[in-house]
C-alpha cells in the first residue's frame, strides 16, 4: 500500500524567458542585467533562452531574489 504524503507541495510559478522580457522592455531589462553583473555577447543564445533562475545561476548573481524582483518589476 502506498504511503500517504502529508503537507502540500509548493507550486512554482512559471518564469518567463529572458528573451521575452527583452522583447517587452529592452532598455530597462538591459539596465537590470548590467546592475546585477549579467553580461553576454550577442552570440550567447543560451542566456537568452534560459529561465531566469538559470540565468542567475549561470552568471553567479549574488542576490537572486533581488535580481528576479527587479526584472519582473515586483
Amino acid at each position: 500500500m502506498a504511503k500517504r504524503k502529508h503537507g502540500r507541495v509548493a507550486l512554482r510559478k512559471k518564469q518567463p524567458l529572458l528573451l521575452d522580457l527583452l522583447r517587452k522592455d529592452r532598455a530597462r531589462v538591459l539596465r537590470v542585467l548590467e546592475n546585477h553583473g549579467v553580461y553576454f555577447d550577442p552570440g550567447t543564445f543560451l542566456t537568452l533562452t534560459a529561465t531566469l533562475d538559470k540565468v542567475a545561476a549561470y552568471h553567479a548573481v549574488p542576490d537572486r531574489k533581488k535580481f528576479l524582483r527587479d526584472l519582473l518589476g515586483r
